[in-house]
């Protein structure tokens, strides 16, 4: 039986690997002139090809944390790796913020050990091929239409085309409309690991600054999540890990403040350093815990003044200060949107799918993988390795359906 893998990246070219390995004829259509663009790009070019640990909470879904969950995990982190370094002979390294690189630091070896496999198993790939739309024939399997009007026919077809995020490596949403137009729902979708923007000139004026916070996510005044790591403002907003990590929230719903702790203190921490009294002023005092121009804001935010003493300081004020130096609320009014985020959120439920193979429950015979689903991951590795799973899943479930 013939197979089509619509979208020659992470996830496609993975299940075209293992399913070719096990004797299938498979093609794999990529839409721009080279393949696997968003591997390319990634980690600034060096390509964050896994995470060193996976737990459930490191992904988010709508649908059934139990059935994610399971999928995840049914390729060990340990053999996704051995994969790379073994099969594929990719030296990985491991650095200290959990994320694992090509030692060579360099993502093209990744693509190129890709395109090698798939050669050697009898994969073919063709590029500049767009795909739109997806047809079942009367007598069983598909007819794919490509945009210049050629007829693809298969017998069973994959949706590997990716999400919205980064439209310009070719994810543009074209998947899940086909997968719309056959009959699937779909969980409405939200730019994940993106930056996050404020209208409030004088935080733009902090760009390039960096520190580390903690930022807790709070909906109606109750906290529903939380991380610590680096935080960076740029001349729009703020970004940096952290900021990355919590974004989907602000995406997804809308209804939530993200409130930070500066330095990473409490407010129990900023109470104990500004209650300290002496001759040394406020804004000296609160410039040795975060740089000049970060604490020259927030000083005036509290609207205090920057040059009294410690031991001058009232209880008032010191309370005033001491709050905003550990549950600001940051002043966001929106994200960059899908061109500069890394995932996209939302997308094919998984309710729809079989957490066995990952064929539709819609329409028999299609597959689906990678960001495409309602799954996205946090930053650091979490989302190619939903991809390399997940592409290995409906590889051998290809394989396994003759």
């Amino acid at each position: 039986m013939s197979v089509i893998v619509i979208g020659a990246g992470a996830a496609g070219l993975m299940t075209a690997i293992v399913a070719a390995r096990c004797g299938k004829a498979v093609t794999v259509v990529e839409t721009r002139p080279e393949p696997g663009a968003k591997i390319r790009v990634s980690g600034g070019g060096r390509c964050n090809v896994l995470p060193s640990r996976v737990s459930v909470d490191d992904f988010h879904t709508k649908g059934s944390r139990h059935v994610m969950r399971n999928i995840v995990m049914s390729w060990p982190l340990a053999k996704v790796r051995a994969f790379f370094e073994d099969d594929l002979r990719i030296p990985l390294k491991d650095e200290p913020s959990g994320k694992v690189f090509p030692v060579s630091d360099r993502s093209r070896d990744v693509v190129e050990a890709l395109l090698a496999a798939l050669r050697k198993s009898g994969g073919v790939l063709r590029t500049s091929c767009r795909i739109e739309r997806i047809e079942r024939r009367d007598t069983g399997g598909f007819q794919l239409v490509s945009s210049d009007g050629r007829k693809l026919e298969c017998d069973q077809v994959v949706l590997a085309s990716g999400g919205l995020s980064l439209p310009k490596s070719g994810s543009d949403g074209a998947g899940l409309n086909m997968a719309v137009a056959l009959g699937h729902g779909m969980v409405p979708t939200y730019p994940a690991l993106v930056p996050l923007l404020s209208n409030e000139r004088r935080w733009n004026t902090l760009s390039g600054v960096s520190l580390c916070a903690r930022v807790k996510v709070e909906r109606d005044r109750r906290t529903i999540d939380e991380a610590e790591g680096e935080m960076l403002f740029t001349h729009r907003g703020f970004s940096g890990p952290v900021i990355l990590d919590m974004s989907h929230y602000v995406t997804r719903d809308r209804d939530v403040a993200l409130r930070v702790h500066w330095g990473g203190c409490d407010v129990d921490d900023w109470s104990s350093v500004l209650g300290q009294g002496g001759r040394a002023t406020v804004a000296s005092t609160v410039r040795r815990h975060l740089s000049r121009r970060l604490a020259a804001l927030l000083i005036d935010h509290a609207a205090i003044e920057p040059t009294i003493r410690l031991s001058e300081l009232r209880l008032t004020d010191r309370e005033q200060l001491a709050d905003v130096l550990s549950r600001f609320v940051l002043p966001v009014n929106g994200s960059e949107g899908y061109a500069t985020a890394e995932v996209t959120g939302g997308g094919i439920p998984l309710a729809e799918i079989s957490p066995q193979t990952l064929e539709s429950r819609v329409v028999p015979g299609l597959y689906l993988c990678g960001e495409i689903i309602d799954v996205a991951g946090r930053l650091g590795g979490y989302n190619f390795l939903w991809a390399w799973v997940t592409g290995h899943k409906v590889g051998r479930a290809l394989a396994a359906a003759g």
